[in-house]
């Protein structure tokens, strides 16, 4: 059952918008909850406590105003739901108009009601499948808990097989979630189950790569309408749920630096760097590449020199400058790092410091 004390207030202002009726709705002992007339409210309304005993609606004569207390000339009918009453509603009026009013106001109050109860039984399935899927990943549930309360909830957790993880960058309600999942091109089976870490977490069946990036990157370009900003996408391997969860978790981390989709099993030198503490990145990069880091000039130059395939001409092409400015940049970076380009072993440090700073 829920609390009228939430639903009366709404009930009243509904009506007020298609009846010129004063309007109440009292509890199950009588008194008002929600009034059109504010000096009414707490006030208790005898003629409701008789109705919601005798679960009978009484039309309020000015006879029985006068006997009654808290009555005005009117209507009063029960709220029952599921064989029991739980408050009144009440019309004030002559017999002849709140008897026109009736059927519309007993209509009104079914919907509002019967919606309330619809969207109470949503909110509690969608917080009892967090906390199972909460309990799933983050603790040891054994195959047959996991199977039972799968089942209890209605939950196919055996046909999904991958991970992905939406880290959205405002909170996203249930009503986002459902209308995702309505509107997804991914799997017409797949779950969307939102995370206490304002995370989404997709469940998701057998499904080809390729549609996968190209299906998350249409929810991706809807999202960023609504929110207009990246919201980062991370993708576990498929096989096993409990791994794909974590690898889903490395790669989500790298999204959000990237600002790209990321597929775990596409990563390489990120799995290492995204290992590794703040200090000890910090540690190597102080050995390596930190004296040309506020020389902007040389770091742009061998940012782009890392990141061009060409050769000499091409880089200092994209720079805009000539070939020979180029090699004395370069040659200065090697003084001032006591490497030599040519040298693998030392191309390999300083491009390793270069993507730890970078991060990317």
């Amino acid at each position: 059952m829920f609390d009228l004390e939430v639903l009366g207030p709404q009930i009243v202002k509904e009506l007020s918008t298609l009846i010129e009726q004063s309007v109440v709705v009292t509890d199950r002992t009588g008194f008002i909850i929600a009034s059109t007339d504010p000096q009414r409210l707490n006030t208790f309304h005898e003629g409701a406590s008789l109705s919601i005993k005798n679960l009978k609606q009484l039309h309020m004569t000015e006879e029985m105003c006068k006997k009654l207390k808290g009555v005005r000339p009117g209507m009063v009918m029960p709220i029952v739901i599921e064989d029991q009453a739980i408050g009144v509603i009440g019309i004030t009026g002559t017999p002849k108009t709140v008897e026109k009013y009736a059927k519309l106001v007993k209509k009104v109050v079914e919907l509002f009601v019967t919606d309330f109860l619809s969207r109470q039984q949503r909110e509690r399935s969608v917080r009892e499948l967090e906390y199972f899927v909460s309990d799933y990943f983050l603790k040891k549930l054994s195959d047959l808990e996991t199977t039972k309360k799968a089942k209890l909830l209605g939950f196919p957790i055996e046909n999904f097989c991958r991970i992905a993880i939406l880290q959205g960058s405002q909170y996203i309600d249930q009503e986002v979630v459902e209308r995702m999942k309505n509107n997804q091109t991914i799997h017409p089976e797949l779950m969307i189950v939102r995370s206490g870490l304002g995370q989404l977490i997709f469940f998701i069946p057998e499904v080809e790569k390729n549609q996968l990036m190209s299906s998350f990157e249409r929810m991706e370009m809807q999202l960023m309408k609504v929110y207009e900003d990246f919201q980062p996408i991370g993708i576990g391997q498929a096989g096993d749920l409990k791994r794909s969860f974590l690898q889903a978790q490395t790669a989500i981390n790298i999204s959000i630096r990237q600002k790209k989709i990321v597929f775990e099993e596409d990563l390489k030198l990120e799995l290492l760097y995204y290992e590794l503490s703040d200090d000890c990145i910090k540690t190597f990069v102080s050995r390596t590449i930190e004296p040309i880091l506020e020389d902007k000039e040389l770091f742009d130059t061998l940012e782009v020199y890392f990141n061009d395939n060409g050769g000499l001409q091409e880089i200092a092409d994209k720079l805009f400058i000539h070939k020979n400015t180029l090699k004395y940049r370069l040659s200065k970076i090697e003084s001032l790092l006591s490497i030599q380009m040519s040298n693998r072993a030392h191309l390999a440090e300083i491009y390793t410091a270069y993507r730890l700073y970078k991060r990317v």
